[in-house]
């Protein structure tokens, strides 16, 4: 295959594996064939106190490694890699670094224990790697191994890493929400009414071909967003509507291997407020729930009006927010005003402003619609 090829192929396998953990063994063979690495591996955990990784797989030279190599490797890797991987963390997501820039002084690997195992028993030397999200809920890793006659990495090399690193990390991010549906009600598609949020499946051309309960709720309220007699979305805003469909043909043409990752928008109401938050990610139906090769995009519809009843647990701990702070995090989920707020708890609206400057400040987030979607990104509405 020409490159162009390779990376077409690379990003609809890395589309596959967001509901299908298994899947990220084949995408990440296409992954290294395309960035012309030695091999690679992904690892995802949940930050809670039952913390484990929940998938660590690997390209087809790390399948093949020995369950002695891997004992090996996991050794290693406490002793020397974790403290090169909170060194990685401490960077903004999806930031790429090489271990020789923590490990600066590269004389002092040449003959060091864990360098010595991976050149003579696995073949490899450089390394590259960067946390994929940054959502403190759940950790995920991504790192590529590079041949031993490759002691300097390539730019190009690199670049082409970079290139697959906002669309690997949507996957995971799909994939999060696919497989708290999948344990619970051992399927995706079908389950989709177990969501408090709007989920709209769109095929390529714009028709909508599967809406669940909430985004049909919203649908029928027929003021900013509506379905139409053509089954497609339409927005009351010309603009909003023309980057709505741009988006979704994007989000379509991702998942058959062209670059473009997810895009939001928010419908605001007469007094300016965003009231409507929609976000479009692109979807491969590997499973074939659909129809076989089906190919086209996510719609997520979120009436911010509404009690969207997050548990806003997960942030909390996750971002470190006080008692009184959670608790304005969840009432802020509801739809409830700041000055709602400040009369249910009994203080005024400034009070609650400050708190909320405090949550938005340790969460990175800006506005009340980021808020909330990090709040559904941690912890998904499964009813």
């Amino acid at each position: 295959m020409t490159n162009p090829e390779k990376h077409a192929a690379a990003l609809i396998s890395i589309y596959d594996a967001a509901n299908d953990s298994d899947a990220w063994n084949l995408s990440l063979d296409a992954c290294v064939d395309y960035v012309q690495a030695h091999s690679a591996n992904i690892m995802f955990h949940e930050n809670d106190r039952h913390s484990r990784w929940r998938y660590a797989l690997g390209s087809q030279r790390w399948r093949a490694c020995s369950p002695e190599q891997m004992e090996k490797t996991i050794q290693f890797f406490e002793k020397y890699d974790s403290q090169a991987w909170k060194y990685v963390h401490s960077h903004r997501k999806q930031t790429l670094l090489l271990d020789t820039d923590f490990w600066t002084d590269s004389n002092t690997l040449v003959n060091r224990e864990d360098y010595e195992f991976f050149r003579s028993e696995l073949g490899f030397e450089r390394k590259a790697g960067c946390r994929l999200n940054d959502n403190l809920c759940w950790t995920d890793n991504i790192a590529f191994q590079f041949p031993i006659a490759q002691q300097q990495v390539p730019q190009e090399n690199l670049q082409r890493i970079k290139h697959l690193l906002p669309h690997a990390a949507k996957s995971i991010e799909l994939w999060r929400t696919f497989s708290i549906l999948k344990s619970q009600y051992q399927a995706v598609l079908a389950a989709l009414d177990h969501v408090s949020i709007g989920l709209c499946v769109v095929a390529p051309g714009g028709s909508v071909i599967v809406a669940n309960e909430a985004a049909q709720n919203i649908l029928s309220l027929g003021s900013d967003i509506r379905l139409g007699q053509d089954k497609q979305l339409h927005c009351r805003s010309s603009e909003i509507h023309r980057s709505l469909r741009h988006a979704i043909e994007q989000s379509c043409a991702t998942a058959t291997g062209t670059a473009s990752v997810a895009e939001a928008f928010q419908l605001v109401g007469n007094d300016g407020a965003p009231q409507i938050s929609i976000e479009i990610s692109p979807l491969r139906d590997s499973g074939a729930e659909i129809a076989t090769h089906f190919t086209g995009a996510l719609v997520t519809l979120i009436d911010l009006s509404a009690d969207l009843s997050i548990d806003c647990g997960r942030i909390a701990s996750a971002y470190k927010l006080t008692a009184t702070e959670q608790q304005v995090c969840q009432l802020l989920t509801t739809g409830l005003s700041v000055a709602d707020i400040a009369d249910s708890r009994n203080v005024t609206p400034d009070t609650i402003k400050s708190q909320l400057k405090s949550i938005y400040r340790k969460t990175r987030c800006h506005s009340r619609v980021e808020l909330i979607r990090l709040a559904l990104k941690a912890n998904p509405p499964v009813k």
